[in-house]
């Protein structure tokens, strides 16, 4: 039924992102000036753990999330951030930390 769904309506996975198998699909993420991440529990992380990160495949909701934040702590400096989703919907940042990380030892 999906498929039908898909193929009437040209959904990208009949909009079932369980089902997604995530190639290509871009989600957001908050990123503060220091380069942490905030969390799924509202904290900000150093991003290490791609599953614990707040994301969302919506713009508008990572930009409301950004205000309630702002409204919160006025000093802040934080932006949303669109960055590629692996198979499992999860910001796919440790892979580019580890090629930036070869990188930076390559180059040395």
């Amino acid at each position: 039924f999906s498929l039908l769904i898909s193929y009437r309506y040209k959904l990208h996975c009949a909009a079932i992102m369980a089902n997604c198998h995530g190639l290509g699909m871009k989600i957001y993420i908050i990123k503060r000036c220091d380069g942490s991440m905030l969390g799924k529990d509202s904290q900000w992380t150093d991003g290490t753990s791609a599953g614990q990160l707040f994301c969302t495949p919506h713009r508008d909701i990572a930009l409301n999330q950004l205000l309630e934040l702002n409204a919160k702590d006025i000093q802040l400096r934080a932006h949303v951030v669109e960055c590629e989703a692996d198979r499992k919907g999860r910001p796919a940042l440790l892979l580019e930390k580890e090629a930036a990380n070869n990188n930076q030892y390559n180059a040395a």
